[in-house]
């Protein structure tokens, strides 16, 4: 058995389990605006291909702002989702 082992089985056997963890002093979280991730840089969305609509001069206007436009709307967007905006 390795040293990490002996570590494994030390913790594992000094470990409270789950049922007996006493959750009743941590609120529960309820609101998560304004919730950020630590590490944004790290943190890789999941994200899905879609065919969507726009109006000419609104697609224009996007378009218009160079490469990365469609990462731009989606920030919009997203910060409007978040600011419960839509």
């Amino acid at each position: 058995m390795s040293r990490l082992d002996d570590i494994i089985a030390d913790c594992e056997k000094n470990a409270v389990p789950d049922d007996k963890i006493d959750y009743s002093e941590i609120p529960e979280i309820t609101d998560f605006s304004g919730f950020h991730f630590a590490n944004e840089k790290y943190f890789k969305p999941v994200k899905e291909q879609v065919s969507i609509r726009f109006n000419k001069v609104l697609l224009e206007h996007f378009r218009s702002k160079g490469k990365g436009w469609q990462s731009e709307v989606n920030d919009f967007l997203m910060s409007a989702y978040m600011q419960g905006q839509i």
